[in-house]
C-alpha cells in the first residue's frame, strides 16, 4: 500500500488557533498560582506573562518551554496533537483570489521561463504523490510565439471553457486537434506538443500529469523546452537528454553529479550530449543518484499510433460504463455510480481518468472502501460529499463545482451526492482520475456492454 499523504492538522493552524495564551492561564489557574507566582519560576516579567495570557505576546520555542517546565508540564501540552489527513481539498472561491502563474522555472536562476499559458497547482507538493494536477489558463498565441514542451510521461486534459488547439509533434509528423469544452486528450506528453486558445479570449482547461515515479519538483519545474530530443529515436540522446533534466531540475553541476557517483565528469558530459553510450552499471548508479527508476532515464520512443487519443463531449454517453472491483454498495443496494473511462484508446498506465455520474441514494446503502492508488476528484456539477477519516475521527467534506480534492485512496472513504430534484436521476458529475500501478483492471471489471442500464442515456 502506498504510504499517507503526509499533510498533517497543524498544516491547517495559524498561530492565533492555537490560543496558547488561554491554554497557559487555564493551566497556571489548575496549578492554583498567580500571575506573579508563575512569572517568578518562569523568570518573565508579570507584564509579559499578562500580554502572554492576554495574547498580545507570540510565544517562541524557548518561552513555551519554560513556562511549560514551570507548570510541571511536557511542552507537548501546549502544542497541537497532530494527525494525517488523508486529502487536499482545493476550493474554486479562494484560488479565484490567487493569481496565475508560470510555473516553468529557469533550473540556474530560477526565474521564471516565459510561457504562453499560466496555471494554477491543485495540490501541493508531497513525498509519494504521483499525480500532478493543475487548472491552466490557456492563452491565444500566433505562430511564431507559440512554445511546445515535454515532460515524463502522460497527460490527461480536459476543457473547461472555451476552444483549444491542441498540436503534438510525433515520428509521424505534427498533428493538430481542435478541442471544445467538454472534449479531452489523454496523450504521450514526453513529446513536443503545446495548447492554444482558438479564441481572442483565454480558454481553460483541467490538466493532470503521471510520471512513473513522483516527481520531486512543484508544478513543471521538471518539464523541458521542446527541441532536446528527450523523445529521440537514438537511445544515447534519449538517456543523455533525460540525464540532463534531471540535473537541471535539481541546479546541480556536472562536477557535483560527477563527485556524489564517481562517474567522470568528462564522460558525463558525452553521455549529456549523446556522443557516448551509457554502460548500464553508469545508469543504474545514475538512477540511484537521482532516486529514480531506471526506464526513466533510458525512457522508450512511442511506438506509432499511440501518441494521443481524443475523447469528445458528444461521445461520452455511448462509451461503456465499468463496474468497480471494490464494492461502494452494500450488497443488493442500488448502484451509486456510473463510470466512465475518459482515455479512449489510448494505452494508459499508471494514470486512470473517469467521468462519474453519482446517481441518488440514501447513505445508508454505501460502505466505505479502500484501494490502493491515489484519486483526484473535480467537481463538475452539483455537491459531492466525500466521507473519510482524519486520525480516527470520521469526517465529512462538501465539494462544489469547481472544488477538487487529492485524496489517498488507501483510507477508507465513500463519495454521495443527492438532490432535490425528483426528476433528476443524477445528483453530481465529477473527473476522478485514479492512479494506481496495479493497473486499471484493479480498479475496475471489464466494460459493461453499451446500452445496458448502467449506461446513461441521452
Amino acid at each position: 500500500m502506498s504510504s499517507p499523504m503526509p499533510v498533517y492538522s497543524s498544516h491547517l493552524l495559524r498561530y492565533g488557533d492555537l490560543r496558547l495564551g488561554q491554554r497557559v492561564r487555564d493551566a497556571r489557574v489548575r496549578n492554583g498560582l498567580t500571575l506573579k507566582e508563575l512569572a517568578a519560576r518562569a523568570a518573565v516579567s508579570t507584564a509579559r506573562l499578562s500580554e502572554i495570557e492576554n495574547e498580545h505576546h507570540r510565544l517562541d520555542l524557548k518561552q513555551t518551554q519554560e513556562l511549560a517546565q514551570a507548570l510541571g508540564l511536557p511542552m507537548e501540552e501546549f502544542l497541537p496533537h497532530d494527525i494525517v489527513i488523508p486529502y487536499q481539498i482545493s476550493r474554486e472561491a479562494e484560488r479565484d483570489s490567487q493569481p496565475w502563474r508560470v510555473i516553468d522555472l529557469h533550473p540556474e536562476t530560477g526565474a521564471p521561463v516565459p510561457y504562453h499559458n499560466r496555471f494554477r497547482a491543485l495540490a501541493d507538493m508531497f513525498v509519494g504523490r504521483h499525480l500532478e494536477p493543475v487548472l491552466a489558463k490557456v492563452m491565444p498565441v500566433a505562430d511564431a510565439d507559440l512554445q511546445l514542451c515535454c515532460h515524463n510521461e502522460q497527460e490527461f486534459v480536459f476543457i473547461i471553457k472555451g476552444t483549444v488547439e491542441f498540436i503534438i509533434v510525433t515520428a509521424d509528423g505534427t498533428s493538430r486537434e481542435t478541442l471544445q469544452r467538454g472534449d479531452c486528450v489523454y496523450f504521450r506528453s514526453d513529446l513536443p506538443h503545446a495548447l492554444r486558445s482558438c479564441d481572442a479570449e483565454p480558454a481553460e482547461s483541467l490538466h493532470v500529469f503521471s510520471s512513473p515515479s513522483s516527481p520531486s519538483e512543484p508544478g513543471l519545474r521538471w518539464s523541458a523546452q521542446a527541441g532536446s530530443g528527450i523523445n529521440s529515436s537514438d537511445p544515447r540522446q534519449r538517456a543523455g537528454n533525460r540525464i540532463r533534466m534531471l540535473r537541471d531540475i535539481r541546479g546541480w553541476t556536472r562536477q557535483q553529479v560527477s563527485a556524489a557517483t564517481g562517474i567522470l565528469e568528462r564522460h558525463l558530459r558525452q553521455i549529456e550530449e549523446g556522443q557516448r553510450s551509457a554502460s548500464v552499471e553508469t545508469l543504474l548508479t545514475l538512477a540511484r543518484f537521482f532516486g529514480k527508476p531506471l526506464t526513466e532515464l533510458v525512457g522508450t520512443p512511442s511506438p506509432q499510433g499511440t501518441y494521443y487519443s481524443v475523447q469528445r463531449s458528444a461521445e461520452i454517453a455511448s462509451v461503456p460504463a465499468r463496474q468497480r472491483r471494490t464494492p461502494v454498495e452494500r450488497p443488493h443496494a442500488p448502484k451509486s455510480k456510473i463510470c466512465q473511462p475518459m482515455a479512449g484508446r489510448f494505452p494508459a498506465e499508471g494514470m486512470y481518468p473517469y467521468f462519474l455520474r453519482l446517481l441518488n441514494v440514501e447513505l445508508e446503502t454505501l460502505t466505505l472502501h479502500e484501494h490502493h492508488g491515489q484519486e483526484f476528484m473535480y467537481v463538475l456539477e452539483g455537491e459531492l460529499e466525500l466521507v473519510t477519516y482524519a486520525g480516527s475521527r470520521r469526517v465529512l467534506e462538501v465539494l462544489r463545482p469547481g472544488d477538487s480534492c487529492y485524496l489517498d485512496s488507501t483510507v477508507p472513504h465513500l463519495l454521495r451526492s443527492s438532490t432535490r430534484n425528483p426528476y433528476c436521476e443524477t445528483s453530481a458529475a465529477v473527473i476522478d482520475v485514479f492512479w494506481s500501478p496495479l493497473g486499471e483492471d484493479y480498479l475496475f471489471d471489464v466494460p459493461l456492454a453499451t446500452g445496458s442500464d448502467d449506461t446513461p442515456s441521452r
